[in-house]
């Protein structure tokens, strides 16, 4: 990469992002003064209503804009966002969360920024291998701009949408970013997104992560649940019934319990200020859950990142509660905004950096992390999810798509099975070198007395100090394998962790039967997916 393509055109694409965010706070701004507080009740379902509308008639794809959706179709689409939809549902979105509308801004405001600057990059007839780098870096920058964080934002593009790291890709996410950021902080000022004071733990909050990360994880599984539900029953409603039904429920509850409309944050910020009991906030916790699961199930557009502080923050501090002093509960509250908006999108880590970076509270990186991984792990276990949907997404392949994994998963182990040189543990690798050579793989199987103990390839020979040694003295020892009973989805398990193109596949006694061929696995699924 040139310096255009290293550090130009990601500055320029960091213009675009800051003043996305910019763009977005001002249209909320602008449809908060329209809006008649305490009316909810009336208004509601009249944006809703006419969201519906919008969404149903204006725009081809009518699914939810959030950081996941957004994050998916980069890697998906190789970044060739629609802009015209992009700028379509930030606007949208925004005007609604100035109207009241309990949804969060920067699943828009991601959309926007990538989908600016894949247009800015149609401008300059950009190569086609760069556009998922410089897409991503659209969202990143307008995510700093937004939370004023902009290493968790270039976290969040390495973690979720490109998924590794080498220098030609971190420059331009820190150009993009960083210039975004300084844009927001001119325009808007260096203020967090909510304040928090400093806090602190003890020994006491470490021994009950367990506790407080179940509660999370049922939580986040409570909220799913209840979404899904509610998605099932809109299914079988005209749309615009829908958004009647659900806007006249949503407006009833923020008409009664006003903390629950728009982004909260300020709610939070008077939580962090102990304006709030624990049982009020464990009433408002809940109630922001059901209005959230109420719009997103009608189809409305939102981010689910703000609510999802809300939520953590006022049920952490309930929770907290249980065991400590108001003041020592409000750090469960901030672990609490981690936790949830880590059950959400699965990313506990990119979580935890915005929540602390945005309140300055690195003290309790420690505990907040090992809550969210540990509140991640068990929610997927709640609802027997698999944990590797994130690494699978990055190789192309989407297994959340539900009939994509059923065509995929009756498929047979056996039709991929590919014979290839078989090497004995007590080889001499400079007698076997030139079958090795001859062979049409790079990778071979190691067995003693047919079962397997290892694997061998040519890295593995680069790096041994002569070529008369044994096979076992530089073999790969317990590899991957998979066994020929296996579903299919297995395959999908280990690729991300390997970097060949072949797995050993063995029988139930480890005895060595052929190699699993991951290109022609590839292909074949390539073919199922665009069918699903």
């Amino acid at each position: 990469m040139n310096f255009l393509e290293l550090f130009f055109f990601p500055f320029l694409i960091g213009i675009i992002g800051g003043f996305s965010a910019i763009g977005i706070r001002e249209i909320i701004g602008f449809s908060d003064r329209l809006s008649f507080a305490g009316y909810y009740f009336l208004e509601i379902p009249v944006v809703f209503m006419a969201t519906a509308y919008i969404i149903h008639n204006f725009l081809k794809n009518t699914s939810n804009p959030t950081i996941e959706i957004v994050s998916k179709q980069i890697i998906l689409k190789k970044g060739d966002l629609d802009y015209k939809k992009g700028l379509a549902a930030a606007v949208l979105t925004a005007f609604n969360i100035g109207m009241g509308t309990p949804v969060g801004r920067e699943g828009p405001i991601a959309k926007l920024g990538g989908a600016l600057s894949r247009l800015f990059l149609k401008l300059f007839n950009t190569k086609g291998h760069l556009i998922p780098l410089y897409v991503t870096c659209g969202v990143t920058s307008a995510l700093a701009a937004t939370f004023n964080a902009p290493i968790a934002a270039i976290v969040f593009g390495l973690e979720i949408v490109i998924g590794k790291i080498n220098l030609s890709i971190i420059t331009p996410l820190a150009i993009s970013s960083m210039t975004a950021t300084i844009i927001s902080r001119e325009f808007l000022g260096d203020y967090p997104t909510f304040f928090v004071h400093h806090l602190g733990y003890d020994e006491k909050l470490l021994f009950l992560i367990p506790v407080f990360a179940f509660a999370f994880a049922l939580l986040v599984t409570v909220f799913e649940f209840i979404t899904k539900e509610l998605e099932i029953k809109f299914q079988k409603i005209h749309y615009l019934k829908k958004a009647l039904i659900a806007g006249i429920a949503v407006g009833a509850l923020i008409t009664i319990f006003p903390q629950c409309a728009s982004l909260g944050y300020n709610q939070v910020t008077s939580l962090f200020a102990q304006h709030f009991g624990a049982i009020h906030a464990l009433s408002l916790s809940f109630v922001k859950l059901l209005v959230l699961s109420i719009t997103l199930a009608a189809g409305i557009f939102g981010g689910v990142f703000a609510p999802g502080v809300f939520i953590g923050a006022f049920f952490g501090y309930f929770i907290g509660r249980m065991f400590f002093s108001p003041s020592q509960a409000l750090s469960v509250a901030l672990i609490g905004t981690v936790a949830f908006t880590s059950g959400i999108s699965k990313a506990p880590f990119r979580s935890t950096l915005i929540i602390i970076e945005l309140t300055k509270n690195y003290q309790l990186t420690i505990p907040a992390l090992l809550t969210s991984v540990l509140s991640v792990y068990l929610n997927n276990l709640f609802q027997n999810r698999f944990h590797f949907l994130r690494a699978v997404l990055q190789k192309g392949f989407d297994l959340s798509n539900e009939n994509f994994k059923r065509n995929m998963e009756e498929l047979d182990i056996k039709g991929f099975l590919k014979e290839v040189y078989v090497i004995d543990k007590n080889a001499i690798i400079s007698e076997i070198l030139p079958a090795l050579i001859n062979s049409n793989s790079y990778y071979f199987p190691v067995v003693d007395d047919n079962k397997l103990i290892g694997v061998i390839s040519f890295r593995d020979i680069r790096a041994a100090k002569n070529l008369n040694i044994k096979a076992k003295e530089i073999m790969t020892p317990n590899p991957e394998k998979i066994k020929i009973n296996d579903s299919i989805i297995k395959v999908f398990e280990i690729m991300p962790h390997i970097s060949a193109n072949l797995i050993p596949v063995v029988d139930e006694k480890n005895n060595y039967i052929a190699m699993f061929d991951i290109e022609k696995f590839k292909k074949v699924a390539s073919v199922i997916y665009i069918e699903s």
